[in-house]
């Protein structure tokens, strides 16, 4: 019988990994020093300043699920390398940009293009790895998102300070550019088939219907339809907190400016550490263990940092970070996995892309509904009762997951049922 390779002898595996990270590290780079170059170079306003994450954020929300059924029905092999050129020569336009009112329509058109990065890179790991693979896949390039989330800012700020923001930029531009050139080398798994299927689907389907026939997937999926809803709330009441951060350790700690930093690291060091763990998980089963005690992790973390004012210890601060880190790293391997897995492999980008517009739209409503509720209440009044509805909402989930996630037993499922999932 031979013995199957590991995913780190798979140079195809080993490329797409390698694409991600030069593309995701540079992406974090980048955010910092345009930051900075806003703040210390233009002396924006905070208005001003507000508008960069929206820059991000609309073009996830207004075109993210048709960009599912673009790289559904395209090549996206082909989209994630010419996605990663035009954002490569948009990138190095920025740099040449002479003020924020130029720079924030070059970042609005690169975060489009961007768009249809992730519906296609979704997409496309089925093409590259084994379905029982697909779980360390996962976890692996899950590893490597809060890896960057942690290196990238760091270094991006470190470097943008003492060169320069377009230095920092710079490296993004070449970062896509090389990203692109790896991605050329990648060879996918039964390519003519996924052609052929992908001409039936433009053949015999129009771009709307499409688009229809991803919600009609989500729909009759109880798993992803309740996964999507439990999402939208939690991922709701995490965004009103998200933000704030800063407010709150400016309170309670006002002469510890680093303390947002150290605890934003704290919880992409937890979120870190936990997808490493769940490496060692064959397949999920019971989505409510993961959605459930993440949220409830979260809440914990919420809840506790809420209560700063009656011990103000910094490392408990940093604790309660961790904590609630471990619960976002569950619930990123969660929802990457439940991508994959769930809806049929032709339909992973339309999927992928209602998830993440869906989801864009509360990273803009959650702040603000958060930042009502602390000019009512006050900031730590407004942690501890969102780390309460956080924590109830994560205490139903693992309670009444049979309900909230019932599934139908599928025949012919036996193959999967051996590969040793622990939930």
């Amino acid at each position: 019988m031979k013995k199957r390779k590991t995913l780190w002898k798979d140079w195809n595996f080993v490329r797409f990994f390698a694409a991600n990270t030069l593309s995701n590290f540079g992406n974090w780079f980048d955010f910092v020093a345009v930051l900075i170059l806003f703040r210390y170079t233009w002396k924006a306003d905070p208005i001003m300043i507000a508008l960069i994450p929206v820059m991000y954020a609309i073009p996830s929300i207004l075109l993210g699920q048709f960009a599912g059924v673009f790289a559904d029905r395209k090549n996206k092999l082909r989209i994630l390398i010419t996605s990663d050129w035009i954002r490569a020569g948009l990138t190095f336009l920025l740099v040449f940009t002479p003020s924020p009112l130029l720079a924030l329509p070059v970042l609005l058109l690169r975060n489009t293009v961007g768009v249809v990065s992730l519906p296609a890179q979704q997409g496309l790991m089925r093409s590259i790895v084994d379905e029982k693979d697909i779980m360390k896949a996962v976890t692996i390039n899950g590893s490597l998102f809060q890896l960057v989330k942690v290196v990238g800012p760091l270094l991006g700020g470190s470097v943008a300070g003492v060169l320069s923001p377009d230095f920092s930029i710079v490296i993004n531009a070449v970062s896509f550019a090389i990203s692109g050139l790896v991605l050329m080398g990648i060879t996918l798994k039964n390519n003519e088939v996924e052609r052929e299927e992908q001409s039936l689907s433009i053949n015999e389907s129009g771009f709307f219907e499409s688009w229809k026939e991803g919600w009609r997937i989500v729909f009759q999926s109880r798993i992803l339809t309740a996964s999507i809803l439990f999402g939208v709330v939690s991922t709701l009441t995490i965004q009103m907190i998200d933000a704030q951060f800063v407010t709150l350790f400016s309170e309670v700690f006002p002469d510890k400016k680093e303390m947002t930093g150290w605890a934003i690291s704290a919880i992409g060091i937890g979120s870190l550490l936990v997808v490493l763990l769940l490496n060692r998980i064959g397949a999920i089963y019971k989505y409510g263990w993961y959605f459930g005690s993440g949220s409830l992790l979260i809440g914990i973390m919420t809840g506790g940092l809420g209560f700063l004012g009656d011990y103000s210890f910094m490392v408990v601060a940093i604790g309660f970070a961790l904590i609630g880190g471990i619960g976002n790293g569950v619930i990123f391997t969660a929802v990457n996995y439940l991508i994959q897995k769930e809806p049929p492999k032709d339909a992973i980008g339309r999927v992928s892309g209602i998830v993440d517009s869906t989801l864009s739209i509360l990273f803009i409503v959650g702040p603000l509904l958060g930042g009502i509720l602390i000019e009512l209440f006050g900031v730590l009044i407004a942690f501890r009762w969102i780390g309460i509805v956080l924590t109830v909402i994560g205490t139903v989930g693992i309670l009444f997951q049979e309900v909230i996630w019932k599934q139908k037993k599928i025949v012919g499922s036996s193959e999967e049922t051996k590969s040793g999932a622990v939930f």
